[in-house]
């Protein structure tokens, strides 16, 4: 059996054979994704970018907020 991807210019069909299973050949999404945990997390982490906008970043500036709203200059304490 063929793939039935179609090209979007010329709008014809892949001419490779399909993944038993699938319609589609390996070129165009047989098969794909992450199969264990670890491929799971390894695709997570293929976007990452520096973590700025991490739940951990977000919540630690928000504490250091709340901590200088808090701190008298004066007594220097919090």
């Amino acid at each position: 059996m063929r793939c039935k991807a179609k090209s979007k210019t010329t709008g014809e069909r892949c001419k490779a054979h399909c993944v038993p299973g699938w319609s589609v050949c390996k070129y165009h999404g047989a098969g794909g994704g992450p199969k264990t945990h670890e491929g799971l997390e390894r695709c997570k982490m293929a976007s990452w970018k520096h973590g700025n906008r991490s739940k951990e970043a977000i919540e630690e500036r928000k504490f250091i907020r709340e901590m200088m709203k808090n701190y008298d200059p004066i007594t220097k304490s919090v």
